[in-house]
């Protein structure tokens, strides 16, 4: 495994590559998201996982980055790291970044994954983002990380995400400040490229929670259907399904993004 830091002038990224074999980017807030994806992905790919700027152990600036200049970002590491193209796989914030990065840098996406993701926030979904925003805006973190909760996990996996808290909270929880959350959540409620996905030329496979209540499959159909001729699956989890339904996910993903060694 790789770990090196990439200067951008106005911050760092922090990245990891593991494995070999054509190149696959995990995309996500913080790196270690991915955590039930690296060993088996690794066996067939070369994954690159990174910390977005301003978050993690990638410093920024010039404060939190929009979500189109993370894509910016993005695009930079890949230029300097020498991977013209490469398969791209975000999940949630991570797959609103890639979205952005599929309509701007189209010559660096060989294929596209969207999990847990959105064109717009309808419906139910922008009620739940306008809800969690409000905790944000009070300072009100505990409360706003014990909504939160409710949403990651399906009734079935309620006991793993019981075993999983010291953890999730090691790894993620404890890693936001409030004003980072407010820049996720705040750029999530007006995240719009419904209209825009159209221009997407790349193969694309959606993938949601058929029990995600944040983002319900309403809008991840939605979502589906505004990509031409992407592919969408559904599977039995809630907002995580990389972490609910690994063995599913992945299988999907590999069949997905293909295997060429």
């Amino acid at each position: 495994m790789t770990r090196r830091t990439m200067d951008l002038g106005n911050g760092r990224i922090r990245y990891r590559i593991q494995g070999e074999g054509p190149p696959l980017v995990l995309v996500s807030t913080l790196a270690g998201t991915w955590i039930r994806q690296i060993r088996q992905l690794s066996q067939h790919y070369s994954v690159l996982t990174y910390d977005m700027r301003g978050f993690g152990d990638s410093p920024s600036r010039r404060g939190f980055p929009s979500n189109a200049e993370h894509a910016d970002d993005l695009d930079r590491l890949l230029e300097t790291l020498g991977i013209p193209r490469a398969s791209v796989l975000g999940l949630s914030h991570g797959g609103l970044v890639v979205q952005h990065l599929a309509l701007r840098h189209p010559h660096r996406v060989r294929r596209l994954g969207l999990v847990a993701s959105f064109a717009r926030p309808g419906g139910s979904a922008g009620i739940f983002l306008k809800m969690l925003n409000g905790f944000l805006d009070r300072d009100d973190l505990p409360n706003f990380w014990e909504v939160l909760k409710s949403f990651l996990f399906s009734a079935a996996g309620s006991e793993r995400m019981v075993r999983m808290e010291t953890h999730l909270r090691r790894t993620m929880f404890d890693r936001y400040t409030t004003a980072a959350l407010r820049s996720i959540y705040g750029q999530a409620r007006e995240h719009d490229l419904l209209t825009e996905l159209c221009a997407v030329r790349c193969p694309a496979l959606v993938i949601g929670g058929e029990q995600d209540m944040l983002f319900p499959p309403s809008v991840t159909e939605e979502l589906a259907a505004a990509i031409p001729g992407a592919s969408l699956e559904l599977l039995p989890a809630a907002h995580v399904p990389p972490v609910e339904a690994p063995l599913p996910f992945n299988k999907i993903v590999t069949e997905f993004f293909g295997v060429e060694r």
